[in-house]
């Protein structure tokens, strides 16, 4: 066989596998992050849970419009968690249409996932019922727009649409974000 194309057919099979173990290794990598991400979240709500449990309750829920369920003696939270790991400013254009952009003058049209589920959520209860994003780990900024030309800043009190959106970052360094 001609020396050539068995060069050919080694570096063929050298790429290949070259490009196998990098893709087994993002995928193995970004379900770490997701791993480790949910793992945050279910250690911070746990803490939020006083020793004498009565009336608490937390729970993993993974539907399409939430992911956690947070019950205290007067309110109740369904949690959808927003994985940002770019630390990407979130623009909240309406109700269901979030914006990520890497600065303020990118013009690309890359829009959050999974926000609809929530915000359409209708949910009957006895107690205070909040919808609440959690932005993991940060963002940049969190914007929303108000008229065609003006925007404010985003913070955890903040009715977006009847929802509070609150960066993972803020809520381990105030847990009294989240009323009891």
């Amino acid at each position: 066989m001609n020396p050539i194309i068995n060069w050919t057919i080694f570096i063929f099979l050298v790429i290949i596998v070259g490009i196998t173990l990098v893709v087994l290794f993002l995928n193995i990598s970004k379900k770490n992050s997701i791993k480790k991400m949910y793992d945050d979240i279910e250690r911070e709500f746990n803490s939020l849970i006083p020793a004498d449990s009565d009336g608490y309750k937390f729970e993993r829920k993974d539907l399409k419009e939430y992911d956690y369920y947070f019950s205290t003696p007067n309110y109740e939270y369904y949690i959808k968690v927003i994985p940002n790991s770019g630390n990407q400013e979130i623009c909240v254009n309406n109700s269901v249409k979030w914006q990520l952009r890497r600065s303020f003058n990118d013009e690309s049209m890359r829009f959050v996932e999974n926000v609809e589920g929530l915000m359409r959520f209708d949910v009957e209860s006895n107690k205070n019922v909040k919808k609440l994003y959690i932005i993991y780990p940060n963002a940049k900024s969190l914007l929303k727009y108000i008229n065609e030309c003006e925007m404010i800043f985003i913070h955890p009190d903040t009715d977006v649409y009847g929802c509070n959106i609150i960066p993972y970052a803020e809520l381990i360094e105030n847990k009294d974000l989240i009323k009891r």
